[in-house]
């Protein structure tokens, strides 16, 4: 499937879901009296539609600027540009990895060239359809919109040539060595070190960024494991050292008598901060099998994987200090959020029924809510559900999240799966996901280390890559969860 097969399907599936929407919505509409159930989703379907219509606009408006800049291209050679069309780095044959010196040195406090770089990373990400999935894809254009201040975009221009995966290739199966690369590949080579010199928080020497086609903090990969929380959770890419929030509870209403004074009914606002942590992995192999095995283009699904399990325990149970809090960990630490059984060491039903209704109908009802369980808690559940009721328990069917409660429910494996005595057992957990923020500093960075000692500290013929990354997590509004804890 070309690349412009695929952004027209994507343009169609868009056009499809708005005209969906505006179908069920005059349906509604054309309602009578209307129950307050059909009420309800006619106002949710308003807001689905301006979403749903903003989207499909985005995507006919990005169509429109790479048609402008195939367009404008068609003269070999030439430098010439129709007047407003097309982004003002694209020079001969619409190149978007042209003059990336431009690239690295660019003036990000200057409108215009920011956006200049935004129309060039999204032409990039269209031609790297090859390489990554139409959901990636989707993702990574997103990052390039939101991304205000113009790096992201900078950061796949200069990770994201042909030029510059060839360099990350050679350098893995050539034993780490620059002076193996040709001319072109050396050139990436040393244009994305600057670049990483740029990006780092530290004078760390050696090391180079990882191919944002290969990148798990840009593409979160591995979506569908038994880590759920990059599904459900807000997840924040930053390119700064911390990512800083406002919160709020907040506004409250009250009566009013015929000229009395309004009451200062004014929100108080919080400031949640979070720290991405460093987290690292060990890549390692005989010179043999990274001079002969293609090692380059495995590299990137063995860094998701590794990437993926350690941020599951992390997500779910990590204490915040040096590592992300899990969500667990920060409602359990909240009084009022934790809700004890209704009998010591036992796991019933009316459990179930006491976290729902103890979750505020601010999140229960306007909300997103989800459960999460490990799997062993979530066999119990299904077994209370002996008459197969769907007001308990429904399953939806294949590619779709079973339902506890009219909620969909996720596995998470690190969280408790046995009821164990005299301690407390956070069992089941209820709550908006959107109040769990994921923060990743964007960019993987990898150390080569040539040569790996034994024991003895005598070379073994192996050589390795350390790959680091940085991302942080924490709940900003505890209200939004209840836990249910089995002690």
């Amino acid at each position: 499937m070309t690349t412009a097969t695929k952004r027209k399907k994507k343009s169609d599936k868009l056009k499809e879901s708005l005209e969906s929407i505006r179908s069920e919505l005059l349906e509604l509409e054309e309602i009578e009296e209307p129950t307050e159930e059909q009420a309800t989703r006619a106002g949710e379907l308003l807001g689905e539609f301006d979403t749903a219509q903003e989207a499909y606009n985005e995507q006919v408006e990005h169509e429109r600027r790479v048609d402008a800049v195939r367009a404008a291209a068609t003269v070999p050679g030439s430098h010439e540009r129709p007047e407003g069309e097309g982004p003002q780095f694209m020079r001969s044959r619409g190149n978007p990895f042209d003059e990336l010196d431009r690239v690295r040195g660019a003036n990000l406090a200057d409108r215009t060239t920011r956006n200049d770089l935004r129309g060039r990373a999204l032409y990039a990400v269209e031609l790297a359809a090859e390489a990554i999935t139409e959901d990636q894809q989707e993702r990574v254009e997103r990052l390039v919109r939101a991304d205000r201040r113009g790096r992201i975009a900078q950061h796949l221009l200069l990770t994201g040539s042909d030029d510059y995966m060839r360099a990350f290739e050679s350098l893995l199966e050539n034993a780490g060595n620059p002076a193996l690369l040709d001319e072109d590949e050396y050139a990436a080579y040393r244009m994305a070190e600057a670049h990483r010199r740029a990006m780092s928080l530290t004078d760390a020497a050696g090391g180079f960024l990882v191919p944002f086609t290969l990148d798990p903090t840009i593409i979160l990969t591995n979506a569908g494991s038994a880590n759920p929380f990059r599904q459900v959770a807000t997840i924040k890419t930053i390119t700064t050292d911390t990512w800083n929030g406002v919160s709020s509870a907040g506004v409250t209403a009250g009566w009013l008598a015929e000229s009395e004074e309004v009451g200062d009914n004014s929100p108080a606002f919080g400031q949640p901060s979070i720290k991405p942590e460093k987290a690292s992995a060990w890549v390692q192999g005989s010179f043999e099998v990274l001079a002969d095995s293609g090692f380059g283009s495995e590299v990137g699904p063995l860094l998701a994987d590794a990437k993926d399990r350690l941020e599951a325990t992390a997500f779910a149970t990590g204490d915040g200090s040096g590592k992300p809090k899990g969500v667990v960990t920060a409602v359990a630490a909240v009084p009022g959020s934790v809700v004890n059984s209704a009998t010591t060491d036992t796991y019933a039903v009316a459990d179930v029924y006491a976290v729902e209704q103890a979750l505020p109908p601010r999140h229960r009802i306007t909300g997103r809510p989800s459960w999460m369980a490990a799997k062993p808690i979530i066999n119990k559940t299904r077994q209370f559900d002996t008459a197969g009721g769907s007001s308990f328990w429904a399953n939806l069917g294949m590619g779709q999240p079973e339902q506890l409660l009219g909620a969909p429910i996720h596995e998470a494996s690190s969280m408790d799966g046995a009821i164990d005595a005299g301690q407390n057992n956070y069992a089941l957990l209820l709550g908006d996901f959107r109040n769990y923020y994921i923060v990743d500093r964007v960019g993987m960075t990898m150390v080569y280390e040539p040569l790996v000692k034994g024991a003895n500290g005598r070379p073994n013929g192996q050589a390795g890559w350390f790959a680091y990354w940085r991302v942080g997590a924490d709940v900003v509004n505890a209200d939004a969860f209840r836990l249910l804890n089995v002690t």
